[in-house]
């Protein structure tokens, strides 16, 4: 009996814990391409795209990554983390077929794109490249 309440316990930790790390970071979900393209239009910080996938193995690596860079660089930049499951429109008009996707915008045009996984330094790097002076 001891034991499964044990378990329960447990169980209800691990649930609690991936909703609250699930919440901390936030994608969006089913965006439109007109609204993509207000998102990385912004005049003021460039945008980060970064197109991930649940079973994406380096996506997963990468994702301590990138919830740092967002928490460090928000004054410089905008990171826009989009599932390509749940925005499959956007992965299919920009052919996302490798993963994980960066492409940076300035100005609203793509001023860089890399496909594969990056360290923190070699992302910080390229937002401190294209921010705005």
């Amino acid at each position: 009996m001891k034991k499964i309440i044990v378990l329960s316990f447990i169980l209800v930790a691990v649930i609690t814990s991936s909703f609250i790390l699930s919440s901390n970071t936030q994608e969006e979900k089913g965006l439109t391409l007109e609204q993509y393209n207000e998102k990385v239009a912004n005049k003021e910080k460039i945008v980060l795209v970064y197109f991930n996938a649940d079973w994406c193995v380096p996506c997963i690596k990468l994702k301590p990554i990138i919830e740092q860079i967002e928490s460090e660089e928000k004054e410089r930049a905008v990171i826009l983390k989009l599932n390509v499951d749940d925005n499959k429109d956007i992965a299919t008009h920009f052919e996302i077929n490798t993963l994980p996707q960066f492409y940076i915008y300035r100005n609203g045009k793509i001023a860089w794109q890399y496909t594969g996984i990056l360290s923190k330094k070699e992302l910080s790097d390229k937002i401190n490249l294209y921010k705005y002076q």
